[in-house]
């Protein structure tokens, strides 16, 4: 897990913050875009924080990004990357960026970057991910506001030599203004990326199959107890995930035995665990409810978290010699990534559950479960079926069953992970 190094950078940004009250005219140089469809990313770098407002608009047709930073200004030889992945077409103008969206797309994180090692300008990274049209439409209802609002300039004597007003299109040339100088070379493919990033690391995953030992779970109506049946889901999870070179793979139990809650958590944590999937098999008082759901901590669980770190020791590290204020914010910083990161792999994984076998209604959920707790380690429980429905319990108690289940889950880490790899790749 890569915590030590988000820290640092969010310390880097906190101390700048505090110590520039109000930042200078940012001058953007370059304008980079990386992505497949599913997840796009938009990179602005520039010499000085840009600090921009964010909002969605457009309808069904035309799904469109406004991107207004505040003080800022146009390199003269800025470089235009071309338009890949969710973005069709992009505007850069003298008060505005605006991004034209191919499919319908909602932006699920926004990082600030510090300058770091040989990389000299400040970037605002926008991360984009394919939603449904329903929940694009929503999202563009509550950034109205922010989208129709007036232009956020605050520096109206700009020299008109350094407006830039080029629409950037997949099948033209990159063009500009005033473009003495060539632009520098484009971003790496992103299987380029990709490739680089995975053989930099591998992420350690952790799989807890539930119960065991002296707590057998659910009992199989035709049969059969739920602690064997996510044991075997989990070692054949375990053996696909092991033939990838990128994956450390753990089990919080590997045999018969019970591990209390908190050793799982506890556990997932020594080992640096980048991901932890707990699994389950669901039961129900009417046999004909059926069907796989995820659960990913609720308000309620997330009130836990602080109490229960502190109790058994799951302290977020935080550089020696930083002050009080910043760990809690720094702090706080972890807990929504975690959060974040928790939400996103379970969307990635509902899709691929569909493919194995039936899905809950309402299928990606909430609760206040232990396993959950992490502070600092992405997690969900997946319920891969419902022992006491007669069809799903005959197909979890197949090796055809448990194996379609164990490979939605490798997908879904597959897409979570390519993600993260992209990421890095283009910090």
């Amino acid at each position: 897990m890569d915590v030590m190094n988000r820290i640092s950078r969010w310390i880097q940004l906190l101390a700048f913050a505090l110590v520039c009250g109000v930042s200078a005219v940012a001058e953007i140089q370059s304008v980079g875009i990386a992505g497949d469809g599913e997840y796009t990313r938009i990179t602005l770098a520039s010499t000085t924080p840009l600090e921009p407002l964010v909002a969605l608009g457009g309808d069904e047709a035309l799904g469109l990004i406004k991107v207004q930073p505040s003080h800022f200004s146009i390199d003269p030889h800025i470089y235009l990357g071309e338009p890949v992945g969710g973005v069709i077409a992009y505007t850069v103008k003298a008060d505005h960026i605006l991004f034209e969206l191919e499919i319908p797309m909602m932006v699920v994180r926004e990082l600030d970057l510090p300058p770091t090692g040989s990389e000299v300008l400040y970037r605002y990274v926008i991360d984009l991910s394919a939603v449904s049209e329903t929940r694009f439409l929503h999202a563009v209802r509550s950034d109205t506001t922010v989208f129709n609002g007036p232009p956020v300039l605050a520096a109206p004597s700009l020299p008109e030599a350094q407006t830039v007003a080029a629409v950037i299109e997949p099948t033209e040339a990159v063009l500009t203004e005033a473009s003495a100088a060539a632009p520098s070379p484009k971003p790496w493919s992103l299987m380029r990326m990709t490739e680089l990033a995975a053989t930099q690391r591998r992420h350690t995953v952790v799989i807890d199959p539930g119960h065991g030992g002296r707590d057998p779970g659910a009992l199989a109506v035709n049969g059969g107890q739920e602690k064997d049946i996510v044991l075997k889901t989990a070692q054949i999870l375990k053996t696909l995930l092991e033939e990838d070179p990128r994956y450390d793979v753990r089990l919080t139990r590997e045999t018969d035995i019970y591990v209390e809650h908190e050793d799982r958590v506890s556990m997932a944590r020594e080992w640096g665990a980048d991901l932890f999937i707990s699994l389950h098999a669901d039961a129900a008082l009417k046999p004909h409810i059926f069907g796989a759901s995820v659960y990913t901590i609720s308000t309620r669980g997330e009130r836990r978290i602080e109490g229960t770190a502190n109790r058994f020791g799951w302290e977020i590290p935080i550089e020696d010699g930083t002050s009080e204020e910043v760990s809690g914010i720094l702090e706080d910083l972890v807990l929504r990534e975690t959060k974040s990161n928790s939400a996103i792999f379970a969307e990635d994984l509902v899709p691929e559950l569909e493919k194995a076998g039936p899905l809950l209604r309402n299928t990606h959920r909430q609760g206040n479960l232990f396993v959950l707790l992490a502070p600092d380690v992405p997690a969900v429980l997946v319920e891969i079926g419902f022992l006491t429905n007669t069809t799903d319990s005959r197909r979890l108690k197949s090796n055809s069953g448990r194996t379609k289940s164990a490979q939605a889950i490798k997908r879904a880490i597959d897409t979570y992970f390519n993600r993260q790899d992209q990421m890095l790749a283009s910090n």
